[in-house]
């Protein structure tokens, strides 16, 4: 009997130690490789200050955008996207409705390169789109190979 609550308090205390250990090293991860998003110097999708910049632990970053203004029934938009420095891909990057109804579809924009006004390839109707995605496919700037991509949600507001 006494064996066995011995027993049970080591397994407990390793799990314990487990966790925190766990726990402790996720912080130093998160603290180490998060940045907040780059500033946006123009155009309506100025990035509120709950955007992030997302960056799995030696990777590739990728940029978080809470909302996106654009202009209704027009193809050109004044949208800052961007790829950020030491990346080692460039991005396609593409907005879709959250109905998959794709209207935007970069060229590659390699490492520390951004776009000011993208062209829609369709023109969109005035209203809220929550849920909207954008979907970053990142490719090898060595040798154009697919790397891991993403795929972020965010609020398309589109007005007259």
């Amino acid at each position: 009997m006494k064996n066995n609550f011995i027993i049970m308090a080591g397994v407990t205390l390793f799990a314990v130690v487990v966790v925190l250990g766990c726990v402790i090293v996720g912080a130093m991860l998160l603290g180490k490789n998060s940045a907040p998003a780059a500033a946006n110097t123009g155009g309506s999708s100025e990035a509120p200050e709950d955007d992030v910049l997302i960056r799995a632990p030696d990777t590739i970053a990728i940029p978080g955008y809470a909302q996106l203004v654009m202009k209704a029934g027009e193809l050109l938009q004044d949208v800052e996207l961007y790829n950020p420095e030491g990346n080692p891909c460039y991005f396609i990057i593409s907005i879709a409705l959250p109905d998959g109804t794709e209207i935007f579809k970069s060229s590659p924009i390699k490492a520390g390169e951004k776009t000011d006004v993208i062209r829609l390839l369709q023109p969109v109707k005035a209203g809220t789109y929550e849920g909207a995605v954008m979907r970053y496919s990142c490719f090898s700037a060595s040798d154009d190979t697919p790397m891991n991509g993403a795929n972020t949600k965010f609020t398309l507001e589109v007005v007259k």
